[in-house]
């Protein structure tokens, strides 16, 4: 069986090089040909995936996996052809589906009969039969009798993703009872994890869906817990760990915002979902609004202690919108570097991932934490494990007073040992 992945980022080429360890013919397509040429050379362009680059060198070897810009040839020449490319939404939630579209435009060129289709790209409710369906039916073949449609959601993470793929369950939910399990079947072979078949494809989609909202709302809930012991003087993370020893509370620590491809994204398939239907997911709205608005809510932490901004030189640590992996995505640490210096801050970046030119065109100012630049106030937004342990000594030679952990992880004492002032979120 020869499968097809569409889409070779921080998803898509660990998924091709798990079949391809599992003896499956991997052809991965991706419109960037220095792409295309690392992955046929054996190097996986993506640094940060732990075995990643390993798993991509052996398949090659092996002649497993293989990478073109060819879609269109790749999808003639596979069994299942596998799409796991972006989604994504503007500033006003209006879903853009100009990727998923395209792609599925170039998959009916070159679709087989009796091919299995999967999307693990999210999806709103209904999209995979109202929408996907019908683009892929310009082949001229008819779904359900001629090629079998599933839509199985990707439930990984970057940095973990092969300890994702051997022990969460794989939801499988396809456009008809013979879709289902020929899905089921695909993924029994490839994964090691359980898989777990659905009545259909919309409710593969919204058990994604409500899987997001449900950890969007429970960050909300900790973020104005947060924003609630701030304002009376409190500390949420001892109060939070007191209210967890109650084992029916599972409460997380609120942060400097939620950034990513999913979070902050996948809420508004569901909002949109339920408008459509006349239903409004109030508690998921507010929700986006308390997230969204935590990087403003981190200013105000520091503005209270520095009062002015006026030529305040403040070094913001991460660029990430996650610890340890390379991407920005709706990074809240953009957000902090927009709002501080909207408020007249020098706003300095450091990101051991990434280069100078690629801080700078963020809007900051570089930072190797070397810099002879005297710091006023430095905020930690991004929990890489370099940030675990800091020299503070250091930080205070450079003139810094105050210390905001947006991830609430550094030690408090520690900070407060060298006379600067330590502010976590909900740490007044």
């Amino acid at each position: 069986m020869r499968v097809c992945v569409i889409g070779l980022g921080k998803i898509g080429l660990p998924l091709a090089a798990q079949y391809a360890s599992k003896g499956f013919q991997v052809i991965g397509c991706d419109v960037n040909k220095d792409v295309v040429e690392s992955i046929n050379r054996g190097v996986s362009h993506i640094k940060e995936e732990p075995g990643l680059g390993e798993k991509v060198k052996a398949a090659v070897v092996m002649g497993l996996l293989s990478a073109t810009t060819d879609t269109v040839e790749a999808v003639k020449r596979s069994d299942v052809v596998v799409i796991i490319v972006p989604l994504v939404v503007d500033k006003k939630g209006n879903i853009d589906y100009c990727i998923v579209d395209s792609v599925t435009e170039t998959v009916a060129k070159g679709l087989q009969k009796n091919s299995l289709v999967v999307y693990e790209t999210t999806l709103p409710v209904g999209d995979t039969r109202n929408r996907m369906a019908p683009i892929l039916e310009k082949s001229g073949l008819k779904v359900g009798i001629d090629f079998h449609l599933v839509f199985s959601p990707e439930r990984v993470s970057s940095g973990v993703m092969f300890d994702y793929l051997r022990n969460i369950p794989k939801l499988v939910g396809g456009i008809n009872e013979e879709s289902t399990r020929r899905g089921v079947e695909f993924y029994g072979k490839v994964l090691d994890s359980k898989v777990i078949p659905v009545s259909s494809c919309e409710a593969a989609e919204a058990a994604k869906l409500f899987d997001m909202v449900y950890r969007d709302i429970n960050i909300a809930v900790a973020n104005e817990f947060a924003q609630f012991c701030d304002a009376r003087g409190l500390d949420v993370v001892e109060i939070i760990e007191a209210a967890n020893s109650n084992p029916f509370s599972r409460i997380l620590l609120p942060g400097v915002g939620v950034g990513g491809h999913c979070a902050p994204v996948y809420p508004h398939f569901l909002i949109k979902n339920a408008a459509d239907v006349g239903i409004d997911l109030s508690i998921a709205k507010k929700a986006r609004k308390i997230n969204d608005g935590m990087p403003k809510f981190t200013v105000s932490i520091l503005k209270k202690e520095l009062g002015s901004f006026k030529k305040k030189n403040v070094l913001i640590l991460g660029l990430a919108y996650r610890g340890n992996v390379k991407e920005t995505f709706m990074s809240p640490a953009i957000a902090l570097i927009k709002n501080l210096k909207k408020s007249g801050a020098n706003v300095f970046v450091h990101d051991s991932l990434f280069s100078k030119e690629e801080i700078e065109g963020f809007g900051a100012m570089f930072s190797d934490l070397q810099n002879p630049s005297s710091l006023d106030a430095v905020v930690l937004a991004t929990n890489h494990r370099e940030y675990r342990d800091l020299d503070f000594a250091e930080l205070k030679d450079k003139g810094v007073k105050v210390f905001v952990d947006g991830r609430n992880v550094v030690n408090k004492e520690v900070v407060e040992k060298y006379g600067i002032i330590y502010r976590g979120v909900g740490r007044s």
